[in-house]
């Protein structure tokens, strides 16, 4: 088997990363690396619900990457946030790490490693950080209807540390299938799950459950590079969740 990076520099990444708070992030992420390829990509999220404490709830990243390597893609972004009837705040500063781990098409999945680091802006908030496995699967001719799908799953596990921090393990579970129709236009659905503690009996608060259609697409401006979109409703699943959460993702690349 062709490992992209060796098993060993994925196991001190999992002995480092030891920490992260759970955040209610709406965002993929794919396991293929864009080599030499310069990306800046927005994130964002809003909720809905007739109670107050869960309605307005809003999400914005900015996020700066490069794939400096064909296995390794870092990336910084800046978070911040605005909970329900509170003014915007400066949240986070986070360091993200894709690795790819197989050669695309190489077996029957592909398969990487996230692992990220979250600066806090508030002395208040502990530092945290996120990390697991990433899976994506690419179905030709699914179920013989002569359509291409893809999918892709995210296990991420969370962790704080430093000042403030607790000692929950919270896990986020991430899920997208999409058809694909064409590069510009690809529906499918996806569904996002947050459990606020998996190493004890008790929790913070009760799992989230959340999922709804999605649409992604590219809009390639070869030597001018490409424009890529994600745009979703979620829908909440239990009492515990928002009743909807609209979630966008938009992101230019270009090659150098």
């Amino acid at each position: 088997m062709r490992l992209q990076i060796s098993a060993g520099i994925v196991c001190c990444l999992a002995a480092l990363l030891t920490s992260y708070a759970a955040r209610a992030d709406f965002e993929m992420h794919y396991p293929v690396i864009d080599y030499r390829e310069a990306e800046i990509e927005h994130n964002g999220s809003t909720s809905f619900d007739n109670r107050s404490s869960m309605n307005n709830n809003q999400s914005y990243t900015i996020e700066l990457g490069y794939g400096v390597t064909p296995w390794w893609e870092p990336e910084l972004e800046f978070d911040l946030a605005a909970a329900p009837g509170q003014n915007w705040n400066y949240n986070a500063t986070t360091f993200e790490n894709t690795f790819q781990l197989t050669e695309q098409g190489e077996y029957w999945a592909d398969l990487g490693f996230f692992a990220e680091y979250q600066h806090a802006a508030s002395r208040l908030d502990a530092d945290a950080i996120n990390f697991g496995p990433l899976v994506q699967k690419e179905w030709n001719n699914a179920l013989g209807s002569g359509l291409n799908t893809l999918h892709t799953l995210n296990v991420l596990i969370s962790k704080e540390v430093g000042r403030n921090r607790n000692d929950a393990t919270p896990l986020a579970v991430s899920w997208q299938s999409r058809l694909e129709l064409d590069p510009l236009f690809q529906p499918g659905i996806e569904y996002y799950g947050n459990f606020n503690n998996i190493a004890g009996p008790t929790t913070m608060s009760d799992p989230t459950h959340r999922a709804g259609p999605v649409i992604v697409g590219a809009y390639n401006m070869y030597q001018y590079g490409k424009l890529k979109y994600e745009a979703g409703y979620l829908v909440g699943l239990n009492n515990a969740t928002e009743r909807g959460t609209i979630r966008w993702r938009l992101e230019y690349e270009k090659s150098f």
